[in-house]
């Protein structure tokens, strides 16, 4: 009876010692994150082609949140405000600066992404994580889509204008893509520095995408008289000297998507409880003795 007791005794300490030996993230290990980032944005579309020098940016501010579901894939979801600008004054093609269109807008991005990063979790938990760790990210989201205009010192909101006969709406499909390199800043903080690239699922970013009207088919709208309506969609007129409107029917955008580009810069804090819970990622915890 007593070497059977001890056996018993033995077979369960060991249980006991090798069950501490691994435990699920979620007890010890920090695997999600919250980030705050800026950056700056570049649109490309009928106003700005990619080629052109000027990258008339605008300024953008992110927040985030990153969790870690394996040992190499995140999902990270994040809201950003930003802004894109183009102005046919700022091209370097003749035919563009006579067509004298420009737009601004002040967007928000509300986005879902998938985060493959190049090197593992390490198993003895997120202290142990590498000082640079390259990653590509895929995502899918919505992007509201107000464009302005300023003619003669007025600034104007586009959309409800219908300045091509079309009225589009206030929100359109995202895909954001690109990719970054995540740098170990200290126990807690990492640094991203990060490339996306967007596409719109609209060619209505900046308000060209189709056909000039017919400016005898303009009527006051939101507030705005005819003339001024046709001035907006056709401001040649505007110019000094003034230079006659094309007929209606020509040829005002290429029909394709706009999309932007942004470069920034993310700093993330690894928060101690996740939102999700546990991961399943398992790693190995060293056994500390006095």
């Amino acid at each position: 009876m007593r070497i059977i007791l001890s056996l018993c005794l033995i077979v369960c300490t060991t249980i006991q010692v090798s069950a501490q030996q691994y435990v699920t993230t979620g007890d010890f290990d920090r695997i999600s994150k919250a980030s705050f980032g800026i950056g700056l944005n570049t649109y490309f579309g009928e106003l700005r082609r990619a080629p052109d020098p000027k990258l008339q940016t605008g300024l953008s501010a992110t927040i985030g949140y990153e969790h870690l579901f394996t040992d190499q894939i995140a999902i990270r979801t994040g809201l950003s405000i930003y802004k894109i600008q183009a102005d046919d004054s700022l091209s370097p093609l003749p035919d563009n600066k006579v067509r004298n269109l420009n737009f601004k807008a002040t967007n928000f991005e509300l986005v879902v992404q998938a985060m493959y990063y190049a090197f593992r979790h390490p198993a003895s938990g997120y202290k142990d994580r590498a000082f640079a760790n390259p990653y590509i990210h895929l995502g899918i989201g919505v992007t509201s889509n107000n464009p302005k205009a300023e003619l003669a010192g007025t600034t104007y909101d586009l959309r409800p204008l219908s300045l091509e006969g079309v009225q589009y709406g206030g929100l359109a499909l995202a895909i954001p893509m690109g990719f970054g390199f995540n740098f170990f800043l200290s126990r807690n903080f990492d640094l991203q520095m990060e490339v996306q690239y967007t596409m719109a699922m609209t060619g209505y970013l900046d308000d060209v995408n189709s056909v000039y009207r017919d400016p005898a088919s303009f009527s006051e709208t939101d507030g705005v008289d005819a003339t001024t309506l046709g001035l907006l969609s056709d401001p040649r007129a505007a110019l000094s000297p003034p230079v006659e409107p094309v007929p209606a029917g020509t040829i005002r955008g290429d029909g394709t998507n706009d999309s932007y580009l942004r470069f920034g810069f993310r700093l993330a804090y690894y928060l101690p409880k996740s939102l999700y819970g546990k991961s399943s990622i398992r790693c190995k915890v060293v056994k500390r003795t006095r």
